[in-house]
């Protein structure tokens, strides 16, 4: 190697460059890191101290709180406070026994600066702080509001007593008040107050605080509870930035960070899930490492150092790495030819050998390029082939027969065919990108799964259909390719919430019989009519239905048409499962057929007895046109169960008088029998000889409400009477109007009535 090669050569200047640079920037990343580590752990050190001392606070607080909770409890049950409380009139020597009862307590609890107790009756308020006795216009404003129901609510005030002197300053108090209507339900306006000195948690927020520490408590809006400055009493911080990250954040103790009046603050808080205050701590973050500049010149001078060092290890691995390097792109550049006097005294080595071998490799990729574009489209269309049999007329290229028909090569093959349930819904619920979507997912996860039974290859055979071509090594055990098939089902029901039935075409030995499968798996799929979706069907399940002639049901037909003559529902659903029983034994083709000639059946005989029939052919040719989009056995059924329900309620219209001489008979029979309590629409039923389903459209349709609402019409109706005209309890009454439950007809009857039973008949009473 000459003398001074970094002049000289341009790629060992560049490895000698990144070395140089990449060591640079390893020591200031490793420094900055330990530095950084050694400053946040201290942060947090702090912050879980700072944590504990709030915490500490909170706890006290939450102390207080409970107190004065049990403190208004306690008053609430004296009888002498609550005579106070209520009294409607003036007593000297009854409040004189509640302001012994107050003092006490007072006395007893540090935190209590004042208490009283205002009675509403005569707008009194009695006090421990003395006489005048009289609310400021802030509490009177705070017990005016009562639209509340809140057992006690807080607020902070500057308390100024009328008796102290104009020079005295205001006593910082958060005002409790206990309403006892919380309670009693009534609009009664009296209350308990309590005002807590504010310098009580004060002092516990003092003890955790320096002198350079800013300590406060906030309720959920921002408002200043209490403060280390006096002067930030009741003011509103909830406009500050650092306030709202708090009151945003979810979590119930945490630090960070901020610039607060363009000095970094480290900023601690804790929220009492009791009280919802934030107690909140403000520390200088300089404070928290005094030594920090130190600390920072000393890692400086260790990472200059460290990095002079690796200068000089970098310096030796380059030139050890470029020897072998430089004499290739000699001999690179001696075959290419050697360039003038400045192009060998600063030449690029990279460029040389990227001139090179440019050429090659572009028309590498180019060939290359142009046959993976390809491939896709050659191979969906070889697939699509291979389903039709006509995968012979393409396999006359030597692309085709060894980049696509190759790796299809296998002793046995298997078509499986994912048919998409309920695909008009699908259609109509999914734009056309989610339903591609859809079928590329269906497609992804049937390979995949099956992958582990065989290779395979997923074709899409239509928008409702998708195949999957299986290569098997043997025959595969049916059982165990219907359990990953019910794993593919029950991930896409869950994913996507729509269904997949599949069904498992024959296997066979040749390629050119690959079109024997699919056109088996289809034939298959047909009997999706019979076993419903989300359903795994097999040659097994389909070899003897498949080949059954069974005789068309001219017998269930015939009561179908007998129960419909005489309007009995249940002789028609009975009817109806008869015929649909013997479809499920016929063969596909012959079940739809069969479906079919029944609509046919039913239109010529009632087309002639009810002409009404003729206003409803609409109806009829809905359904016949309906009848082929129904993919399963049960929803033919219960098309023609509708069909049979139009052609039953067309026959009520044309004897509309035994219908209300029905309705006529069940309305006498509930006015004489409505205090049986199992009286019901069954039993009811029964005697008309209806069914009870059929009795219930029957009685709404006349009577405009259902019959379990007609028949508590009447109990109420006949309850109230009973609440007016007896003393007799209310459970006997409700006993008497068949409702057994007193509780039951509690409820019912304030719904009805709108009031409870005994405020009923004390409104209504004489």
């Amino acid at each position: 190697m000459r003398w001074n090669p970094f002049f000289r050569y341009a790629v060992y200047r560049k490895m000698l460059i990144n070395f140089v640079l990449l060591v640079a920037l390893a020591v200031l990343a490793v420094s900055s890191t330990l530095y950084f580590l050694f400053a946040s752990k201290t942060e947090q050190t702090i912050s879980k101290h700072v944590i504990s001392m709030l915490q500490q606070t909170s706890y006290a607080s939450n102390i207080v709180h409970e107190q004065i909770g049990t403190i208004g409890s306690h008053l609430l049950n004296n009888n002498r406070i609550i005579t106070v409380l209520m009294n409607k009139q003036f007593d000297r020597v009854q409040e004189r026994d509640a302001m012994e009862i107050m003092i006490d307590i007072q006395s007893t609890y540090p935190f209590i600066k004042h208490m009283g107790i205002y009675n509403d009756n005569t707008k009194r308020y009695l006090s421990t702080a003395g006489a005048p006795y009289e609310l400021n216009e802030l509490e009177k404003q705070h017990l005016a509001n009562m639209s509340e129901l809140a057992y006690m609510s807080y607020f902070t005030q500057e308390l100024r007593l009328s008796y102290a002197d104009s020079a005295s300053p205001a006593e910082h108090v958060i005002t409790f008040i206990l309403r006892p209507n919380y309670a009693l339900s009534s609009t009664y306006k009296g209350a308990i107050v309590i005002h807590v000195d504010e310098k009580y948690i004060l002092s516990t927020i003092k003890s955790i605080s320096s002198g350079s520490d800013d300590v406060f408590v906030m309720d959920a809006s921002g408002l200043v509870l209490s403060h280390t400055d006096p002067n930030q009493f009741m003011k509103r911080f909830n406009e500050l930035p650092y306030i709202q990250r708090i009151l945003d954040s979810k979590e119930t103790t945490s630090h960070f960070r901020t610039d607060i009046d363009g000095k970094s603050q480290l900023v601690t808080f804790v929220r009492s899930s009791q009280l919802n205050w934030y107690f909140v701590s403000i520390k200088p973050y300089q404070s928290l490492i005094s030594d920090i500049s130190t600390l920072r010149g000393y890692t400086t001078l260790i990472a200059l150092a460290i990095i002079v060092l690796g200068i000089l290890t970098a310096y030796v691995a380059t030139n050890k790495l470029y020897n072998p390097l430089g004499r290739l792109i000699g001999k690179v550049h001696e075959v290419t030819g050697a360039g003038g006097a400045d192009q060998e005294r600063n030449r690029n080595e990279f460029s040389l050998l990227s001139e090179a071998f440019t050429n090659v490799v572009d028309q590498a990729l180019s060939v290359e390029m142009a046959q993976q574009q390809s491939l896709p489209v050659l191979k969906k269309t070889y697939l699509q082939h291979l389903l039709r049999g006509t995968h012979t007329d393409l396999s006359s290229t030597h692309v085709l027969h060894s980049a696509i028909n190759a790796p299809f090569a296998s002793p046995y093959y298997a078509v499986i065919l994912a048919t998409i349930d309920r695909y008009d819904e699908f259609v109509t619920k999914q734009d056309q990108t989610k339903q591609g979507l859809f079928r590329f997912s269906i497609n992804n996860i049937s390979s995949e799964l099956l992958m582990k039974h065989a290779p395979n290859e997923t074709i899409v055979v239509d928008e409702r259909t998708l195949a999957v071509l299986m290569m098997l090594d043997s025959p595969i055990d049916p059982g165990k390719l219907l359990l990953t098939l019910t794993e593919i089902q029950e991930v896409i029901q869950s994913f996507f919430h729509f269904s997949v039935s599949f069904s498992i075409g024959d296997i066979v030995s040749d390629r050119n019989d690959i079109q024997q499968s699919f056109a088996s798996a289809q034939e298959y799929a047909n009997y999706r009519f019979f076993y419903g979706h989300q359903s795994v069907i097999q040659t097994e399940m389909v070899l003897s239905q498949h080949n059954s002639a069974q005789a068309y049901p001219a017998q269930a037909e015939k009561k179908l048409i007998e129960a419909l003559r005489l309007g009995h529902a249940d002789k028609i659903e009975q009817a109806l499962g008869q015929f649909t029983k013997k479809l499920r034994e016929m063969s596909y083709y012959q079940a739809v057929l069969s479906a079919n000639q029944l609509l046919g059946s039913l239109l010529r005989t009632f087309d002639e007895t009810l002409p009404i029939m003729q206003d409803y052919s609409k109806e009829y040719y809905d359904t016949v046109n309906a009848l082929p989009k129904q993919e399963t056995l049960e929803e033919i059924g219960t098309l023609l169960w509708n069909f049979c329900r139009l052609i039953s309620v067309l026959g009520e219209k044309k004897q509309p008088t035994k219908a209300d001489s029905v309705i006529d008979t069940v309305c006498a029979y509930l006015q004489e029998h409505y205090h049986e309590p199992d009286l019901g629409i069954e039993a009811i039923a029964s005697e008309v000889q209806l069914s009870p389903g059929y009795l219930g459209k029957l009685f709404r349709s006349h009577t405009q409400v259902s019959f379990n609402d007609y028949l508590k019409n009447i109990r109420m109706e006949e309850a109230k009477k009973l609440l007016l005209e007896t003393s007799e309890p209310v459970a006997a009454i409700s006993e008497k109007v068949g409702i057994l439950n007193t509780t039951y007809f509690f409820t019912l009857f304030k719904k009805t009535a709108g009031l409870s039973p005994s405020q009923f008949r004390e409104q209504h009473g004489k």
